[in-house]
């Protein structure tokens, strides 16, 4: 469940940043289920999973109802802070779910990571290459710090903690949501300076 939600959260945000920028509906759609699919096809390629959004409906249903989602939220006049937190939950989830599969399948601590790391940027790359944009990964300090900082989180608490795969990688996404928010509320109040 929570892979599924990483991808209908990444194709609403990549959708919505597409819409809002001046693509039309359709291409923002369509470039949000690409990014939707990304964060979990890189996971599987690299574990030596079957890749689950190919062999599972569900995965292209929700990174399309993502995609819709994401383009009527670009219209909306708060578009960036729907983008925002969207992508925030997209990076959060992918991360975490990585991280714990990367440990079930017994890989050591720091392939984990690795595995981590690189599920929960590929739908941002995906998005901000295919718009042209500067990658958030590189033009933000704490993008991918949170990401990693969550991917450890939850590695942690697969390790030392008496809890459910799932709500070890709930745990890992939450730290990195909440680290975005620091640095979303950071940036608020700059505008207020």
């Amino acid at each position: 469940m929570l892979d599924l939600a990483a991808g209908l959260a990444l194709a609403a945000a990549t959708s919505c940043r597409a819409f809002a920028g001046g693509a039309h509906f359709s291409g923002a759609a369509s470039l949000g289920v690409l990014s939707g699919l990304a964060a979990s096809l890189v996971r599987d390629l690299l574990a030596g999973f079957a890749l689950s959004a190919l062999h599972n409906g569900a995965y292209l249903a929700l990174a399309v109802a993502g995609g819709g989602v994401g383009a009527l939220a670009g219209r909306w006049r708060h578009a960036r802070l729907a983008f925002y937190w969207l992508d925030g939950a997209g990076l959060a989830l992918a991360g975490g779910v990585a991280a714990v599969s990367g440990a079930a399948l017994g890989m050591s601590a720091a392939g984990c990571l690795v595995l981590s790391l690189v599920s929960a940027l590929a739908g941002g790359l995906v998005r901000d290459v295919a718009l042209g944009d500067v990658a958030m990964v590189v033009e933000e300090e704490s993008y991918a710090t949170a990401a990693a900082l969550g991917g450890m989180l939850a590695l942690a608490l697969v390790a030392w903690g008496a809890l459910e795969n799932w709500q070890c990688a709930l745990g890992g996404a939450v730290l990195t949501l909440l680290l975005r928010g620091i640095r979303l509320s950071r940036g608020r109040f700059a505008f207020l300076s």
